[in-house]
């Protein structure tokens, strides 16, 4: 792995006089420490844009630089950033910018069906765990070779969606005037391969637009690459061509490791840019509208399966077919959610705030239940809770975002943590009984919980989704049942 720039060989190379407390930051130590952690960029420090600081702004962006180089289209909030990668494997570091999934459109689709695909794209939105799982981009296909048609249909995309853009064709004149059509969306050219690479270098560089280099040979592909880099491009993405098949799957895979390898491990300036791939392309040469339902379901299912595991390579981009339909939201959310659990900072326990929550329309009758703030133990409680109707107090107990198994084993999820608690967050002031419910994993707890918060401490099950059961043995509408 290419070694990490150390922190003080940065902050050598920023200008003094800078109050960093202004923006939130306690010295130029910690804003460079927020740099490197991607908290904050340059361009939140105002004096930094002072052209008398260019040149070290411009030492400190050298330094800054992951080795994969991040790539960034579309404008505005929903703005997509690729590649940008220090490390090979996440616990190594971490991941810091997820891999994007595009959907894709054609210019031959009919008004009605691209304009609802389009719809349906831009407003998929799951919620999972606390978090939103959305897509990231819009790849429309030049499907008719005709420069006026593509155009036609990008105008139409890009008035109804917010979403970052993905003009895709090898005719150099239907990419450059759908591209001069929409620039100011700075949309991602795709793409540049052996025969057109000059003339869509010029429309990249002209428009100041990412472009993708596209090749199956990994050194045709490093050599687009970089000529488009010498010819001015700015910022470009490589495609080294996946396919499915027998023996084949493995190949593009490979490819996707080795254009990793040679930018995060070995930092090769020529190779040092996102990689993307394109699940699609196991539609190539298959008319959809001939099959079967079968048929249908095991195509879907082979380019579910490609993107799963190029997904899981920490490939950049994703280009897929399959997904514009709502009929397709099994593709998505399988997706979604592989990313989800990929993208967690290692480093970091996801924790949610403590405290003591309603859940439904509790009374002071109602029953407190304990949980931790390790956010997958806290929401899956909750929505197990609400799904099954029950009225209850939840308490939260800060355990440093560690679930209940192992903060009672370690000792976050104490007696006297969960007793501290009750009392921080007034537990008497919202029922009428002393009566606790604990995880079951957390029985060892009990007898010491009774002495600590003054309380009767009942053990539940182990698994929330056991909870509705158990407390119709244990409680009444007017509280705990006598034992």
């Amino acid at each position: 792995m290419v070694k990490r720039v150390n922190p003080l060989e940065i902050y050598k190379n920023v200008p003094k006089g800078i109050d960093f407390k202004k923006y939130g930051l306690d010295s130029g130590m910690a804003f460079v420490t927020s740099l490197l952690e991607r908290k904050v960029k340059i361009e939140d420090i105002a004096e930094l844009k002072d052209p008398k600081n260019e040149k070290a702004v411009q030492k400190i962006r050298e330094l800054t630089t992951p080795p994969q180089r991040p790539v960034v289209f579309g404008t505005g909030k929903r703005a997509c950033v690729i590649g940008g990668e220090e490390v090979m494997y996440r616990h190594e570091l971490t991941f810091f910018n997820k891999t994007a999934i595009a959907i894709d459109v054609h210019d031959k689709l009919d008004e009605v069906s691209l304009l609802a695909a389009v719809e349906h794209i831009t407003n998929f939105k799951i919620e999972r765990i606390g978090e939103q799982l959305r897509l990231e981009a819009i790849a429309i296909r030049c499907l008719s070779d005709d420069p006026e048609t593509f155009k036609a249909c990008v105008g139409k995309v890009a008035e109804k969606t917010d979403l970052p853009l993905i003009l895709c064709s090898f005719n150099a004149k239907a990419l450059g005037e759908a591209a001069r059509a929409i620039a100011a969306k700075k949309p991602l050219l795709y793409a540049a391969n052996k025969s057109n690479w000059k003339e869509v270098g010029i429309i990249a560089r002209e428009l100041s637009l990412p472009v993708v280099a596209f090749s199956t040979d990994l050194d045709e592909l490093i050599s687009i690459a970089n000529s488009l880099a010498k010819g001015g491009v700015k910022d470009i993405a490589l495609d080294p061509g996946v396919t499915s098949g027998d023996g084949l799957v493995a190949q593009s895979i490979n490819k996707v490791v080795m254009l990793r390898t040679a930018a995060v491990e070995t930092g090769n300036p020529k190779a040092c840019w996102p990689v993307i791939a394109v699940p699609a392309t196991v539609w190539i040469g298959v008319d959809a509208a001939k099959l079967s339902k079968d048929k249908l379901h095991e195509i879907q299912y082979k380019e579910a399966n490609l993107a799963g595991m190029l997904l899981s390579m920490d490939t950049s981009l994703l280009i897929c077919h399959t997904g514009r339909n709502p009929d397709d939201i099994w593709f998505l959310l399988g997706l979604a959610t592989l990313r989800q659990n990929l993208f967690v900072d290692p480093r970091i326990f996801p924790a949610v705030d403590p405290g003591l929550f309603p859940v439904g329309n509790p009374t002071n009758k109602s029953p407190i239940l304990v949980t931790t703030n390790y956010r997958m133990t806290k929401i899956p409680v909750e929505e197990d809770l609400k799904s099954a109707g029950v009225n209850c107090w939840l308490l939260v107990v800060d355990t440093g975002g560690i679930g209940v198994e192992s903060s009672t084993a370690g000792g976050q999820f104490n007696a006297d943590a969960i007793a501290e608690s009750l009392k921080k967050f007034k537990w008497q002031e919202k029922v009428a009984h002393k009566v606790v419910i604990i995880p079951g994993m957390s029985a060892r707890v009990s007898g010491a919980l009774e002495d600590a918060a003054g309380a009767k401490v009942l053990v539940g099950p182990n698994d929330s989704s056991s909870i509705p059961k158990y407390l119709e043995k244990v409680w009444s509408p007017d509280g705990p049942k006598e034992s």
